[in-house]
């Protein structure tokens, strides 16, 4: 009597162990024997191992019966003859029902209709497995049927259930990942969108400060600068305004309120300062940083004209090809020191570019064969409406 309250005890745990095992593996179901390159042969591998050790679950909780109608030695036979026919049952169901999952229609079906076809499919597979296996088992004889079909219909049940489940499960949890990664996204776009407007409201007061101090000596000593500097400012704000809600600007729209700025201070110095403006025609419809040119070019006016007093010549000239935006400014102004301390109009230029287009880009100042700052953009976007 102790003898068998043992043996029960022992089969219940190792139910419970192998049961628990199987459960486990199909929870990580994707990550067994990564080191098979084979796809087909990975999945049959993992459903293989998983499945076995739910059946050999099954076998251990049968165990004590079948010590009951035969001796150790028929029962270890049983047991193997058991495993083997688990084995086919397995793969037979796993890959019938695969290879229906795949079938284009049924993979557009919605959730609950395609495994409602799963499930189907399972219990279908198996009903046919099982009446073959007894079939051959009762040297092809169908008398013991009716049973093989009773436990075929409870396994493929139970089996299309917890498949099921399981996919609801992971489902529920892409959902809920998605949802977070959407949140992430959403808040970093609106913290790019802050940092982006807050470069750009220090810069619109900067060009603000200087124009108006221009505007205000000219229209002492000359009405008819003072107007045309006083239009040339409200093309430099209309600019600013209509791309309030915009992180970038096209080549051309930049050059253009460049340009404007430069007229500014053309007015202001006359002939102490020239500028040329060269920009390719495929080159002018990609897009860069909104404000991204102007500083530059102002602070070779400043380091040139109004820190020398001499004639100062810039060039901005931009180039285009298939896998990079050129963007060159050039001056004859003072050579940049070996440790360049920027000050904030090219550090916003930096940042601009750090938050638009990140790793992405390239700025070297050089001192030969000419003084310029080159600004080379390698993730190219073309103009659309609304970016």
């Amino acid at each position: 009597m102790r003898h068998e309250i043992l043996v029960q005890a022992g089969c219940m745990i190792s139910f419970s162990v192998l049961l628990a095992a199987s459960l486990y593996l199909l929870s990580v179901y994707n990550r067994l024997f990564t080191g098979v390159k084979n796809a087909w042969l990975r999945q049959n591998l993992s459903v293989l191992v998983i499945g076995m050790l739910g059946m050999a679950a099954f076998i251990a909780l049968e165990f004590p019966s079948l010590l009951m109608r035969t001796d150790h030695a028929g029962v270890w036979g049983i047991v193997v003859k058991r495993i083997f026919q688990s084995a086919i049952i397995i793969l037979f169901v796993y890959n019938i029902t695969r290879r229906v999952s795949y079938i284009p229609a049924v993979r557009t079906m919605s959730f609950a209709r395609h495994h409602a076809v799963i499930f189907v499919t399972i219990m279908l597979a198996a009903l046919v497995i099982y009446t073959l296996v007894n079939y051959f088992d009762n040297g092809r004889n169908l008398s013991e049927l009716h049973g093989a079909l009773t436990l075929a219909y409870f396994n493929s049940a139970v089996t299309g259930l917890i498949y099921t489940a399981v996919r609801y499960v992971e489902l529920e949890r892409k959902r809920k990942l998605s949802e977070k990664e959407h949140e992430v996204t959403k808040l970093t776009a609106l913290k790019t969108k802050a940092e982006l407007d807050a470069l750009h409201s220090k810069v619109n007061p900067h060009f603000l400060y200087n124009a108006l101090n221009s505007i205000a000596d000219l229209s002492i000593t000359d009405g008819k600068k003072a107007r045309r500097m006083t239009i040339a400012l409200a093309d430099l704000f209309r600019y600013s305004i209509n791309y309030t809600q915009n992180n970038y600007s096209t080549v051309n729209d930049e050059v253009a309120m460049t340009e404007v700025y430069l007229q500014i201070e053309k007015i202001r110095f006359e002939d102490q300062l020239n500028y040329t403006v060269r920009v390719e025609e495929e080159a002018g419809h990609y897009l860069v940083p909104r404000f991204l040119l102007q500083p530059l070019v102002e602070n070779a006016v400043k380091h040139g004209l109004k820190a020398t007093g001499k004639m100062t010549e810039i060039l901005l000239e931009v180039k285009g090809s298939d896998t990079v935006l050129e963007i060159n400014i050039a001056d004859n102004g003072p050579l940049f020191p070996d440790e360049l301390n920027p000050g904030y109009g090219v550090k916003s230029v930096f940042d601009k570019l750090d938050l638009l287009f990140p790793e992405q880009y390239e700025i070297h100042f050089r001192n030969h064969p000419r003084k310029q700052v080159s600004i080379l953009i390698h993730k190219l976007m073309k103009n659309e409406p609304g970016v």
